[in-house]
C-alpha cells in the first residue's frame, strides 16, 4: 500500500484540516466525537473553498462551520499558541461569532446559538477536554447562547480512564502524525477502523489536490500563519523570560544563601567558641589552680615545717641542757630559778625530768 504523507501538509495542517472537514460527513463525525451533538444539515463551509468576498460570513474566522437550525457549529485546528494567550483568543472568536450576527427589530431570541470546538495538537492541559460555559457565580447556567469545546490533543493522547471516546483518541492520533513513519503506524494501529480508513482516504485526497499550495496562499490562512508566527515568538519570548528569571532567580537565592549561611555561620562559630572557650577555660583553670594549690601548699608546708623544725629543734636544745645540768645535781627548782624557766620548760616536750635521788 502507498503511505500517503507530504512533510509541507501534514494531517494537523491548518489548509488540510480545512479540506478534510469541509466534507460533511468528516464534520459531522468530528463534532459528534467532540460535543455530542448530531449535525442535521448537509452544508458545511470551509476556509478551503470560501471565496473572499463571501460577506454573509467573513465574520466567522473559523477552519470548517455550520449552521444547523438555530445553531452554528464550528471546527478549528490551533497548531501553534501561548498558553496564557490562547484562552483570550477562543473567547475572542467565539464571542465575534455571536456579534456578527444580525439582529432585526431588538429580536436578540432570534440569535443563534454558538457551539465552538477548537483542536490544541500542541502544549497539554491537564484535562484532555475542557468544556466552558455561560454560568452565574452559583454555578447555574446564565445563557446557553454560547459554548466552547477544548480539545488538547496531547492530553487525549496521555489519558488512560474511559472517559475518553474511542474515536476521539483516533482523531488525536491521526493530528499526532508528523512523518512518513507515523502514518505507517497509524494505517497498522488503526486500518481496521472505518473512521481511520476515512481519514486516511480524505488526507490522501487532499494532499494530491493541484491548487493546494494556491489555497494555502489564500488571505484567511495567510493571516492564520503570521498569527502562528507571532504567537510563536511570544511563545520563545515567554520561555526565554521564564529561563532567564529561573538563573537570575537561582544565582539570587545562591547568593542569598551564601550570605544567610556565613551569617549563621558565624553566629554559630561565635556561640560554638564561646562554649568551647568556656570549657576550656574551666578546664585550664582547674589545672591552673591545682598547679598553683600544689606550688602554694608545697611552699606553706616547706615554711611551716621549717618554723616547726626550728620550734622543736629549740626546744629539745633546751631540754638536752637541762637534762644534763639535771644530772650534774641541779635540782628543778634551782634551774628555774638559775635559767628563769617555768615548769613546762624544765619538763619539755619530751616529758618531765625526774629530780635525782
Amino acid at each position: 500500500m502507498d503511505v500517503p504523507f507530504r512533510e509541507d501538509f501534514p494531517p494537523r495542517n491548518d489548509v488540510v484540516f480545512s479540506i478534510i472537514f469541509g466534507n460533511r460527513d468528516m464534520f459531522a463525525a468530528l463534532l459528534k466525537s467532540v460535543t455530542g451533538h448530531e449535525l442535521k444539515t448537509d452544508v458545511v463551509y470551509s476556509q478551503a473553498s470560501m471565496q473572499p468576498d463571501n460577506i454573509e460570513h467573513n465574520y466567522i474566522r473559523f477552519d470548517t462551520f455550520s449552521f444547523d437550525e438555530d445553531t452554528l457549529y464550528s471546527l478549528d485546528l490551533q497548531n501553534t499558541y501561548a498558553e496564557t494567550l490562547i484562552k483570550n483568543r477562543t473567547i475572542y472568536y467565539a464571542c465575534r461569532s455571536v456579534a456578527g450576527q444580525k439582529v432585526i427589530k431588538g429580536r436578540y431570541e432570534k440569535l443563534n446559538r454558538v457551539v465552538i470546538s477548537f483542536i490544541m495538537t500542541s502544549k497539554s492541559n491537564t484535562e484532555p477536554l475542557e468544556i466552558i460555559k455561560l454560568r452565574d457565580e452559583k454555578n447555574n447556567i446564565y445563557s446557553d447562547l454560547l459554548t466552547l469545546y477544548n480539545v488538547y490533543v496531547p492530553a487525549v493522547n496521555q489519558c488512560t480512564d474511559e472517559t475518553i471516546n474511542n474515536s476521539l483518541r483516533i482523531y488525536s492520533d491521526f493530528f499526532c502524525v508528523k512523518s512518513k513513519y507515523d502514518m505507517e503506524k497509524f494505517i497498522r494501529d488503526y486500518y481496521d477502523i472505518k473512521l481511520a480508513r476515512n481519514l486516511i482516504y480524505q488526507y490522501s485526497k487532499a494532499i494530491k489536490m493541484d491548487n493546494l499550495e494556491i489555497i494555502s496562499r489564500g488571505e484567511f490562512f495567510d493571516m492564520k500563519i503570521t498569527e502562528q508566527d507571532i504567537n510563536e515568538a511570544k511563545i520563545e519570548a515567554i520561555e526565554e523570560g521564564r529561563a532567564e528569571g529561573r538563573a537570575e532567580g537561582r544565582a539570587e537565592g545562591r547568593a542569598e544563601g551564601r550570605a544567610e549561611g556565613r551569617a549563621e555561620g558565624r553566629a554559630e562559630g561565635r556561640a560554638e567558641g564561646r562554649a568551647e572557650g568556656r570549657a576550656e577555660g574551666r578546664a585550664e583553670g582547674r589545672a591552673e589552680g591545682r598547679a598553683e594549690g600544689r606550688a602554694e601548699g608545697r611552699a606553706e608546708g616547706r615554711a611551716e615545717g621549717r618554723a616547726e623544725g626550728r620550734a622543736e629543734g629549740r626546744a629539745e636544745g633546751i631540754n638536752e641542757i637541762i637534762n644534763k645540768l639535771m644530772e650534774a645535781g641541779f635540782s628543778k627548782n634551782e634551774l628555774m630559778r638559775l635559767l628563769k624557766l617555768d615548769e613546762k620548760a624544765v619538763d619539755g616536750p619530751f616529758g618531765s625530768v625526774p629530780d635525782p635521788a
